[in-house]
């Protein structure tokens, strides 16, 4: 764990994730989600577990599935994907759906991960920051996902 790090566990999420000292977590009171945000960055990591009647097997198809949902609704502002790439996390199948789009006039940049736990249950770790502070803050989402660990 990186210096000035602390564990946080989600009793109802089931894991545990490393944050900067600092940073505060909060539970939605929508969505099976939790936020972890920060004094040292506007960005935001959002870690959602999906119920078990949301079913997919590949997560790749199961973030184009969902662009295509989005863009029906119209509901991410100039919204444009940079990739939707496989990838292996935690030894298992994964895809990172990389985006931008505009919220409140700025342009946001994302890198959403979706995978299933080794005992099948689904998440997604969600980064999102100002695209003028990719570059600088993407560590944060590399060191979440390091430390993210299902319960």
């Amino acid at each position: 764990m990186p210096a000035g790090w602390r564990t946080f566990i989600s009793p109802a999420g089931r894991f545990s994730i490393a944050m900067p000292s600092g940073w505060q977590a909060t539970k939605s009171s929508t969505r099976d989600s939790l936020s972890i945000k920060g004094p040292d960055s506007p960005g935001r990591m959002m870690v959602e577990w999906t119920t078990p009647e949301v079913r997919w097997k590949a997560p790749e198809q199961a973030w184009i599935a969902l662009e295509k949902e989005i863009r029906a609704k119209g509901e991410f502002q100039g919204y444009t994907r940079i990739a939707i790439t496989p990838v292996r996390y935690r030894g298992r199948a994964a895809a990172d759906w990389e985006f931008t789009r505009m919220r409140g006039g700025q342009l946001i940049h994302v890198i959403n991960r979706g995978f299933h736990t080794a005992d099948g249950r689904p998440f997604a770790l969600y980064w999102e920051t100002t695209d003028s502070r990719w570059e600088r803050d993407r560590h944060y989402f590399d060191t979440f996902a390091r430390t993210f660990k299902p319960l």
